[in-house]
């Protein structure tokens, strides 16, 4: 392999990162599926509603990882203020100068619906969570994980043109 300047090494490194995540959240989603399908064969207890609420809130956080991976390497930081994860979603859907979006805007709508979700989790105790909600976000996340995938794989084969060029 030949020689990579700094910026190229960055990119290379980013790269490996995003895979590495991509990785681990794949197999969070594998994760999700089991507990669906307890869920569905009518065997999901409170602790298993508490499960996946913290699992699709794990699911935002990763993915969210990710976005400010490449924000912090390719925009040099991340969004301030009180709202930042919002704009960092908003952010990482439109194009820019510097990258192209990394988010497709159905995959941004409802990561957005988790991130309101993640609040939720955060801030009530277990036992307060809304078993039907929980179940109708771990179907739309299931969903939704072919297009974020889709979505960084397409981020990274443009990050693979840059470092080879």
């Amino acid at each position: 392999m030949a020689s990579l300047d700094p910026w190229q090494r960055r990119l290379s490194d980013l790269q490996l990162d995003l895979r590495i995540e991509r990785d681990r959240l794949s197999e969070l989603v594998g994760s999700l599926k089991r507990l669906e399908g307890f869920m569905e064969a009518g065997k999901g207890s409170s602790e298993t509603v508490d499960s996946a609420a913290l699992r699709l809130q794990s699911l935002y956080t990763g993915v969210e990882r990710c976005l400010l991976l490449i924000v912090r390497v390719l925009n040099g930081g991340t969004p301030e203020d009180s709202d930042w994860h919002r704009r960092l979603l908003d952010r990482m859907a439109v194009v820019t100068d510097s990258r192209p979006a990394v988010l497709s805007p159905a995959v941004r709508l409802g990561l957005a619906e988790l991130l309101a979700f993640r609040h939720v989790v955060r801030h009530l105790y277990a036992y307060e969570l809304d078993a039907d909600r929980v179940r109708l976000l771990l179907e739309r996340a299931i969903a939704m994980w072919p297009g974020i995938e889709e979505d960084l794989e397409r981020f990274q084969a443009w990050l693979e043109e840059l470092v080879a060029a």
